[in-house]
């Protein structure tokens, strides 16, 4: 074939996809014009409209205005508008088509269109107009309307879904959030409670606190406060507020000040919430910018934190477990005489999922002490610090149990030639546990003097002393009975590698201090 007859069949070609195209182009025209022309209100844009007027489900007389974009409610009460709501009214208006039209209708009775109808007025553009919404139509999910009085005194059906958004309450059409705010731009926490109270702030990025004590604080407590604070929604409203000190509000229970980033030359955003008593069932009093009160559930009242241990820093260890590539469990032997002798379990990921000597773990139990450690926080504080002899009596000199997590770290350095020298073990988590007390454990970091307390029930993954080590965590088969699967059992297993007692076990691996 010539280069001038290819050229010929290219030229062909886009000729042929062009008219596509273009065809393609006439019949997605052609469909929004005629679904725009099925519009009962062909040239409203939700955009335009300035308001909306109607009667709600609870029969309120009801009139949401739209400021510089944002809606609020101006009749029955004055108070913010539901955003999401307002909006699906506007679209619903400015979308509302006819699935079929009556040309010549019979009385407005017959549709539900006459007495105690119900009307939507509202206003685009400095026009007003309004919609008549009757009864459902007997076949299919369809609602008779029509455009009103001095219309073309058509009626028509619309999708039920469309006249919905007419159908709601009053106090689904006000914003139920007491406090909205975007949890990025706060800066400072302000909370007071009864008979205490804290202030914390976020300095280069990370949350510190500065009342009444200086530290780091918990970051993932104050993410959870921040975040039940940004979806807290009343249950109801009360317009009519009596006296604060008859619903607890001259000496709230909870009062919470959120400062945001200051833009230049501008004051600090502020947000501010009072919780009081309760004023009905399950609820109590909240007071925030607007003058009415906020009907607060008191269950979510009663997940707020109120201790100065709630927002202080209580991360016992914290890494990705994929990540983790060994362990080690080094336990003191409470039996052995003289000099204290330890016993050091090892644990290393292979192929087939953890491998542990010299005692073998039962299936899945290093899998999961990883996975637990992972992410592993304190519930509270026991002690900033304490001496040596309090140590011991609290079981952490020498610690009933300590465990090191390591990963891969990257390569030290490169060889000459290129090659990567062998990657060093990096410690992703050391954790030294102690006695229990009433219903918790005894804990700290190696890199911290802090006794904190830790969950009872996080014993049933991680070994806390050798003596619940072996009766809980060691794998009661033999290596030739394991059939090798499973996060702990080896491929190739060494059935010396199972010991015959505990003395045999704490053999290897042991040392005295």
């Amino acid at each position: 074939m010539s280069w001038r007859n290819t050229l010929i069949l290219l030229g062909v070609a886009v000729l042929v996809a062009v008219g596509i195209w273009l065809s393609d182009r006439q019949q997605e025209r052609a469909h929004v014009a005629e679904e725009r022309a099925k519009r009962l209100f062909p040239d409203l844009e939700s955009g335009q409209l300035e308001w909306v007027a109607f009667s709600t489900s609870d029969g309120q007389n009801v009139r949401l205005v739209r400021k510089d974009g944002v809606w609020r409610v101006a009749e029955p009460v004055d108070f913010p508008a539901d955003a999401p709501n307002a909006d699906a009214i506007a679209g619903a208006l400015a979308t509302m088509s006819s699935e079929a039209v009556i040309e010549d209708p019979q009385p407005p009775e017959v549709y539900g269109l006459g007495e105690g109808v119900q009307v939507v007025r509202f206003s685009a553009g400095g026009r007003e107009q309004e919609l008549r919404i009757g009864k459902k139509a007997p076949v299919g999910n369809f609602r008779y309307v029509t455009t009103g009085p001095g219309a073309d005194g058509k009626v028509y059906t619309v999708a039920g879904f469309k006249v919905a958004s007419f159908e709601k309450p009053l106090d689904d059409l006000r914003e139920r959030r007491p406090l909205r705010f975007e949890r990025e731009q706060v800066r400072r926490i302000e909370a007071q409670w009864t008979g205490g109270g804290v202030v914390v702030e976020k300095q280069d990025g990370a949350w510190r606190l500065v009342e009444p004590i200086t530290g780091e604080a918990d970051g993932d407590a104050i993410d959870t406060l921040l975040a039940d604070l940004a979806f807290l929604r009343a249950d109801g409203f009360v317009d009519e507020p009596p006296p604060p000190a008859e619903v607890g509000l001259d000496e709230p229970q909870y009062r919470v000040v959120l400062v945001g980033a200051a833009e230049e030359n501008q004051e600090p955003p502020r947000w501010e919430l009072a919780i009081g008593g309760m004023i009905g069932s399950g609820v109590r009093a909240g007071k925030a910018a607007e003058p009415a009160l906020y009907e607060i559930p008191d269950d979510r009242f009663q997940k707020l934190p109120k201790t100065v241990n709630a927002f202080r820093f209580k991360q016992l260890s914290r890494y990705v477990a994929s990540d983790a590539e060994r362990f080690e469990l080094i336990f003191p032997d409470p039996e052995s005489e003289g000099a204290t002798r330890i016993v050091t379990i090892t644990g290393e990921r292979n192929d087939d999922g953890w491998e542990t000597k010299p005692e073998r773990m039962a299936a899945g139990s290093a899998a999961r002490l990883v996975a637990e450690l992972a992410r592993l926080d304190a519930v509270d504080i026991a002690a900033d610090e304490v001496g040596p002899q309090e140590l011991v009596g609290l079981g952490l000199s020498p610690p009933q149990a300590t465990i090191r997590v390591y990963g891969r770290s990257a390569p030290a350095d490169e060889e000459s030639e290129g090659e990567s020298a062998p990657a060093a073990d990096q410690l992703l988590a050391e954790v030294q546990f102690g006695a229990h007390q009433k219903g918790h454990i005894l804990a700290r970091r190696a890199d911290r003097s802090t006794i904190f307390l830790v969950d009872d029930d996080r014993a049933e993954a991680i070994p806390v002393s050798l003596e619940a080590f072996r009766n809980r965590f060691v794998s009661k088969e033999t290596p030739a009975e394991e059939s090798g699967e499973g996060d702990d059992a080896g491929a190739e297993a060494d059935a010396d590698a199972a010991p015959e007692s505990a003395d045999d076990a704490g053999a290897e691996g042991a040392g005295a201090e």
